[in-house]
């Protein structure tokens, strides 16, 4: 039967209590005494004047405060283990080697995760240079929509895209003694790449009359349509120049080419001239 507090047991008293009050009442007094290792570091952290004030005093004088600290927590772990029927020093002393190796092994398995999670994290804040780096900024990797996987319908609709013909490119150089082959590419959002067919010996201009059909989201007048202009080799291909457009850019082209009231034809009335980047003009109409 357990009799609470006795004092005829030892100096000065004795906890007769169950002994999962006692372990409780010897971890909170550790939490106390960690707190008090920090409390430099707590209080540096906070704004009110009664921190600020024990901040500036405790920093010209730490050799005396963690002294202080050391006896502090010395008679607080005497007295706090001296008042328990259940528990003597080299039992406290047992327990704390084992809850320090747990948590120098454990700390190692955090710190991993913590080194991973953080790379994780520069990887995705820093993920557009790391693609453009990587030559990969056109490609959708994911083709996935949180939008329309929770059941909202964007405002998609169909585009074509005519591209007449390009100028003014450069010499591939994988290639010197023969001229480019030519074609063109196409990657917009979720849609799948498109590609023309190969105009062989087309040279530095290729005159294409091909089109392009894809899906756009006016919600999402960001997404960026990245067109192209590819040489053919035997065994790969190489980029000759290339056009990036937003769909907002999109839909005014499709607005200033795409109302006729004639019949259609290749021409310039048609289409509108766009640089190229490095180099090169390309000629584009919208359906």
């Amino acid at each position: 039967v357990r009799r609470g507090v006795v004092f005829d047991e030892g100096w000065p008293f004795r906890l007769d209590i169950p002994v999962e009050y006692q372990d409780w009442l010897i971890v909170a007094s550790c939490v106390f005494i960690a707190i008090l290792w920090c409390l430099p570091c707590i209080c540096g952290k906070m704004q009110n004047p009664c921190s600020r004030a024990f901040t500036n005093w405790v920093y010209t004088r730490l050799h005396v405060f963690y002294w202080a600290v050391v006896y502090l927590s010395l008679f607080l772990v005497m007295c706090t283990v001296g008042v328990m029927p259940d528990w003597t020093v080299n039992e406290f002393l047992d327990y704390l080697g084992m809850f320090t190796t747990w948590t120098l092994v454990h700390a190692n398995k955090a710190i991993v995760c913590l080194a991973i999670l953080f790379a994780f994290s520069l990887l995705m804040k820093f993920r557009e240079r790391v693609v453009f780096l990587a030559g990969m900024e056109h490609i959708t990797i994911f083709r996935f929509s949180l939008l329309q996987f929770l059941g909202f319908r964007g405002k998609q609709r169909p585009v074509e895209l005519f591209v007449w013909k390009v100028e003014g490119l450069q010499s591939s150089a994988a290639k010197l003694l023969k001229a480019n082959d030519v074609y063109v590419e196409c990657h917009h959002g979720h849609n799948e790449p498109m590609r023309s067919r190969v105009h062989n010996n087309a040279g530095s201009s290729c005159v294409l009359c091909e089109s392009l059909q894809f899906n756009i989201d006016e919600n999402e007048p960001s997404t960026v349509l990245t067109l192209l202009v590819k040489d053919q080799t035997m065994v790969a291909s190489s980029e000759l120049a290339r056009l990036m457009l937003s769909t907002r850019e999109l839909c005014g082209i499709e607005d200033q080419t795409g109302k006729r009231t004639v019949e259609f034809q290749y021409s310039e009335d048609n289409f509108l001239a766009l640089s190229l980047s490095p180099q090169g003009t390309v000629w584009l109409g919208g359906g």
